[in-house]
């Protein structure tokens, strides 16, 4: 999520990437946000007549259309759902009957984020209501690949190395996908989008701050949209803690560390015991601890003109001292750092046991705290001050996926087909369900029927979005909350982490991971050390952040991290121009 990991690339495991980590259902476009849009909800709204009209054609029609050399997709006929007319083609995308390749099958493969969250009774990620509702609406057949998560540049490598990488490859992170187009893996498709596109020919367009995301040496390599919002991380905090120990919102760091001591001593949830935690993190959130001091582990920064990683900073030295500190004083739980897949993190969360949480922006930390803390109330926290300023909380880039297309992809004019298909109007039921099944429409916003439903039934449907034209905003939430209560809570509080989110900017000197051969080679070995070493002076007692932050400087050096550096540098330079 790219969420946050600590990662080279800043790529939050989140997200439930909205980064990674990503919570389906509770974002959307405000009504009639854009033509497309429009397009693809009246597809829905008007299904009934769509189906009629498809009906009447009969034969005849159907044979001339067979004697043009057009396919003829069968619609679903399931207008209870509010499905879309099944259609040859997206509703604003272009056919090319004289393409050499027309003949060959709409058909393609394409890899999917495999994060373990289709229910049983849903199938599989390769096959199930959404994988077959795709291929019936969009007129092209789709074989998906699932793609671990946590282990994606493996699996990718693996699939790379034996010929058998999907057509349509996409991640989030634009590093690995530089280093296959440099590899000959990918192909340019500049001229795809030119011949076979009309919806993301015109879309990529309006959006020129997605070009240096999806240009590779002044051609274009990869397929983007626009995120519904750039907020990544967020600290939250228990607000009705601070009003029974009557105390104030911190804003500095050290005031934080105070409420936390309180948190920690004054028996907050009014058991009679002291056994509260005051902050619940996991190894893969301490990275919004360096965040507070602009100093992400492993991030570049300009520092006078000159590419620095965050570990020759003085502002890093300090994010180790807070880290220690907490550790040290108890204010954090101990497990945090072997607790990868926030299990132990969740648990001291929901159960009511933590009072701070270093986790997401988006509804997953509050839809399970609300059910089992129904009197809580949750405060998204502003931005804190340090000595070095006031840093924003994480961004993720402008771009949501990244794909790109092999090389090998047999037929580029159906890989661009499903593409505009799916800007147009395939995300729209990814993201919210069936109309009248899983949402209603008020005033052009679809709001959930059934929280629980829309979990199990759509929630892993968005991993399906390659583009999307989703749009996030407060009022946009809380419309899309309906009556529930509970759910009301929910998403006032992401509306406002959202707010929260864009009050500072963030400082983010590179928009992603440099494209440096030299940085890539060494980057997961040096990764694996000063992970090691931070974790190794934040549970050592008589080590501290000076002696840390030594010991990291000298394992890139003995990468050859000067000469590194000086790539990197000449890389900036390069590219500086295109950096907004």
């Amino acid at each position: 999520m790219s969420l946050p990991a600590r990662g080279w690339s800043a790529v939050w495991l989140c997200r439930r990437e909205h980064g990674d980590r990503n919570s389906t259902g509770t974002a959307g476009p405000p009504s009639r946000q854009k033509d497309t849009f429009d397009k693809g909800r009246q597809t829905n709204l008007s299904t009934k007549r769509s189906v009629q009209r498809s009906k009447a054609i009969g034969a005849t029609t159907a044979a001339v259309l067979m004697l043009g050399g057009i396919l003829l997709v069968a619609g679903c006929g399931n207008d209870k759902e509010g499905e879309p007319a099944a259609s040859g083609s997206p509703a604003a995308g272009a056919t090319a009957a004289s393409s050499p390749k027309s003949n060959l099958p709409m058909a393609i493969t394409a890899s999917i984020y495999d994060r373990g969250t289709v229910p049983a009774e849903e199938g599989t990620y390769e096959s199930n209501r959404w994988t077959k509702w795709m291929n019936e609406q969009s007129g092209v057949e789709v074989k998906w690949t699932p793609i671990p998560r946590s282990q994606e540049a493996d699996k990718f490598n693996v699939l790379v190395a034996s010929g058998q990488a999907p057509e349509l490859i996409t991640s989030y992170d634009r590093n690995m996908l530089s280093r296959f187009i440099s590899q000959g893996v990918a192909q340019p498709i500049d001229e795809y989008i030119e011949k076979y596109s009309t919806s993301y020919k015109e879309y990529i367009k309006k959006h020129p701050e997605l070009k240096p995301f999806v240009t590779f040496n002044g051609k274009t390599y990869g397929i983007a949209s626009m995120r519904n919002t750039q907020a990544a991380t967020m600290i939250w905090i228990r607000q009705d803690w601070l009003d029974k120990l009557g105390l104030k919102l911190p804003t500095t760091v050290d005031e934080l560390v105070e409420v936390a001591k309180a948190f920690r001593d004054q028996d907050p949830d009014g058991n009679g015991k002291k056994d509260t935690t005051a902050i619940a993190m996991s190894n893969a959130y301490s990275a919004v601890l360096d965040d507070l001091f602009m100093a992400r582990g492993g991030e570049w920064f300009v520092e006078d003109g000159k590419a620095t990683l965050s570990f020759f900073t003085d502002r890093y030295k300090e994010a180790l001292t807070l880290r220690k500190t907490l550790y040290s004083e108890g204010l954090v739980d101990k497990e945090y750092v072997t607790d990868k897949n926030w299990a132990r993190q969740k648990q001291l969360w929901i159960t009511g046991k933590a009072g701070i949480l270093f986790d997401t922006f988006n509804n997953g930390p509050t839809v399970d705290f609300y059910k089992s803390q129904p009197d809580a109330k949750l405060t998204p926290l502003p931005p804190l001050s340090t000595k070095f300023g006031k840093n924003g909380y994480q961004e993720e880039v402008p771009n949501y996926l990244l794909t790109i297309f092999n090389k090998d992809m047999k037929n580029p004019e159906a890989a661009m087909k499903f593409v505009d298909w799916m800007l147009d109007k395939g995300w729209y039921n990814l993201s919210y369900g069936m109309e009248g099944t899983h949402y209603q429409l008020k005033n052009d916003i679809p709001v959930t029927l059934d929280t629980d439903k829309l979990k199990k039934e759509v929630s892993y449907a968005s991993e399906y979005r390659i583009v999307h034209q989703q749009i996030m905003t407060p009022e946009f939430l809380l419309a899309r909350a309906g009556s529930d209560p509970n759910d009301q809570k929910v998403q006032k509080a992401v509306g406002d982490a959202v707010t929260v989110a864009k009050s500072v900017k963030y400082r983010k000197d590179f928009p992603y991971t440099p494209a440096v051969d030299e940085f890539t080679d060494v980057s997961g070995q040096f990764q694996k050390k000063w992970d090691e070493i931070v974790t190794k002076v934040t549970m050592t007692p008589d080590l501290d952040a000076e002696w840390g932050v030594s010991q990291i400087r000298s394992e890139w050096e003995k990468l050859n991290g000067k000469a590194i550096d000086a790539k990197v540098q000449e890389w900036y330079e390069k590219n500086k121009a295109d950096f907004k």
